[in-house]
């Protein structure tokens, strides 16, 4: 009996299917059945009054509930955010504390999550740190975040989050940015919502099976064809990051920021790439890897 269960534990465990799913902006879910990492979890959207007064962003805590119902997320092991722009990190506490995760990053994150969920627990990481998470290896490559502004070279709201943060909106300064490459048997995924290749992800080349890229802030379709793809060759590309992330999440789903050329994109892959699978997630939806 004893060995009959055995094998069946085996066998289920074989056979579990890496998933992934987008949540929105550059929100990541990754999972392997067994362990279940969240990164960028972005659920608040600030409203005019943030902008104009500085007003503290609160989530409301059964907004983010239902939310991490829709994304059948009862527990997760590791929340990690890119970086700590408000797009990004108002919601990082909060879900950490309604799943019970570990918040991986550096000390900006680890600022913003002192204040807003004090007992979550927070690891602190530097660059090419290297961290097991169930079967599950992440490593951190630290970068900088894409120029809003290509021409100007012109990088919103750059520097660290402030000791006295207080959850007010211009608060929310970038800190540290940080791309993602996990390691899993099933296959690697690189999760990048830079939209820019780095030099250190050379040595990436021919590894990554899943690549969730970042287009918000791209150089160019060409730049993007050459290196993040041409160097990379990956398997499945699924761009990020391309959504009105302004608008509330109830309607954020239905609006694409004007410049993304997810068409174009798509049409030049086919081109110059025919071997990748190239697909526009939809918000929320799982996407087996």
């Amino acid at each position: 009996m004893k060995f009959f269960v055995l094998a069946l534990f085996f066998i289920s465990s074989a056979h579990a299917q890496l998933e992934g799913r987008w949540l929105g902006v550059g929100g990541v879910k990754l999972t392997d059945g067994k362990t279940t990492m969240l990164f960028d979890p972005v659920i608040t959207k600030p409203t005019l009054s943030h902008w104009l007064f500085n007003d503290e962003i609160i989530p409301n805590r059964d907004t983010v509930t239902a939310r991490l119902k829709l994304w059948n997320v009862t527990q997760a092991q590791a929340v990690f955010v890119s970086h700590t722009h408000f797009d990004h990190a108002t919601d990082v506490g909060i879900v950490a504390e309604l799943t019970g995760a570990t918040v991986y990053g550096g000390p900006s994150l680890q600022t913003v999550v002192a204040y807003q969920a004090p007992k979550v627990p927070f690891a602190l990481v530097a660059n090419q740190d290297t961290v097991p998470v169930g079967d599950f290896r992440v490593t951190f490559f630290k970068r900088r975040h894409a120029p809003i502004i290509q021409w100007a070279d012109w990088h919103f709201h750059e520097g660290d989050i402030p000791k006295d943060f207080s959850g007010k909106f211009w608060q929310f300064w970038g800190g540290e940015t940080w791309s993602y490459f996990v390691e899993h048997p099933q296959g690697n995924t690189l999760i990048d919502q830079g939209s820019r290749f780095v030099e250190e992800f050379r040595p990436l080349a021919g590894k990554v099976k899943n690549y969730f890229m970042g287009v918000a802030n791209k150089k160019s379709i060409d730049a993007m064809m050459k290196e993040n793809l041409g160097v990379l060759r990956p398997t499945n590309v699924f761009p990020i990051h391309f959504d009105f992330f302004f608008l509330q999440s109830e309607t954020m789903e239905k609006w694409v920021m004007p410049g993304m050329e997810l068409e174009k994109i798509q049409e030049t892959v086919k081109t110059q790439h025919p071997q990748i699978r190239f697909e526009v997630p939809v918000r929320d939806a799982p996407i087996a890897l």
